[in-house]
């Protein structure tokens, strides 16, 4: 019987799904440092931090609990909130930020460096009219060491395309959805939310070339959420969306910087084997001499691929 050990393909399956793990918990916003009070969590006591930690997927709110999270401090500590929400962005086609409360340490001297799943929290599908693909996991072992600081703006981390009953616009064509790490408001003093689709900025591709658009409205407003929707009178598919710094700020008052995201949509690869084939192609196998091989067993070999990347293999017979 022959045993085929492929030592470079299992690394590179490792690093896939690896990135597509990091990429599935975004991130952690240490937004509130002792600024929450415990009556929320229904304790009595002093005031707690707040933590909003986004995800690229919706969540399945049965599976929620606060003993699905810990947060990890400067000085090692570990920390499990005292209760958590998806509330207020718990609406159909939101689902994918979770607000932790508790203590995580302090701004300046211990902030918190990492969040870790430590329970069975699981994703769930998306609705119809989202542009996103599902993706149902269960989260146990997910981490994130990308912990924004209590004093840095908001930024965006998801957008996707939005229609039917999901969509709230009442003008315009398309309707993009984006997600900001934490609860915004605006920053312009004057400005309500209303005005701040004039900051906005939608992008279209034309054979590579990014094409502006700005929103004519938007939508999903004044429920004290991190989602709007912005509305567009162009047809071009909105591949990109942008804001410019300084209009909106979190709950600690930092206005945001500069931010992007692209717009996702779900167009999944039909198995393991297409994205290889999308990626690469082989041109080329040799020895450890450089020299072209046709003998594939017991001895380590190098897979050339169009692409620059080379793969060590080997075949024990």
């Amino acid at each position: 019987m022959r045993i085929k050990i492929l030592i470079s393909v299992i690394t590179i399956l490792t690093f896939f799904l690896n990135a597509k793990s990091q990429d599935t918990l975004v991130s952690a916003f240490f937004g509130l440092d002792n600024a929450l009070p415990s009556l929320l969590c229904n304790q009595l006591g002093s005031q707690l931090d707040g933590m909003p930690v986004n995800f690229k997927f919706p969540l399945d709110a049965l599976s929620l609990s606060e003993t699905d999270f810990e947060v990890l401090d400067n000085l090692g500590n570990i920390h499990t909130p005292v209760c958590v929400f998806l509330a207020p962005a718990n609406e159909n086609g939101e689902n994918r930020t979770v607000l932790l409360i508790g203590e995580f340490g302090t701004a300046v001297t211990n902030p918190p460096v990492e969040v870790r799943i430590v329970g069975d929290l699981f994703t769930t599908d998306t609705f119809s009219g989202e542009s996103a693909c599902s993706n149902i996991i269960n989260l146990n072992g997910f981490t994130t060491t990308n912990v924004i600081p209590l004093n840095d703006g908001p930024s965006l981390f998801f957008a996707q395309g939005i229609d039917g009953n999901l969509n709230e616009c009442n003008s315009g064509i398309q309707t993009i959805q984006v997600a900001w790490d934490g609860g915004i408001t605006p920053y312009i003093s004057g400005d309500t939310e209303s005005d701040l689709f004039q900051y906005y900025i939608g992008y279209s591709d034309s054979s590579g070339v990014l094409i502006p658009h700005v929103p004519i409205s938007i939508a999903d407003i004044n429920d004290n959420d991190n989602f709007h929707q912005l509305c567009f009178s162009t047809s071009n598919d909105i591949v990109k969306i942008s804001m410019m710094a300084n209009t909106v700020e979190d709950p600690n008052q930092d206005p945001n910087l500069y931010s992007e995201i692209d717009v996702v949509s779900c167009t999944p690869l039909t198995s393991i084997d297409d994205f290889f084939e999308e990626k690469k192609r082989l041109i080329n196998v040799v020895d450890f001499l450089g020299r072209q091989s046709k003998e594939f067993k017991n001895q380590p070999l190098f897979y050339i691929y169009d692409d620059g990347t080379v793969e060590k293999k080997i075949f024990f017979e």
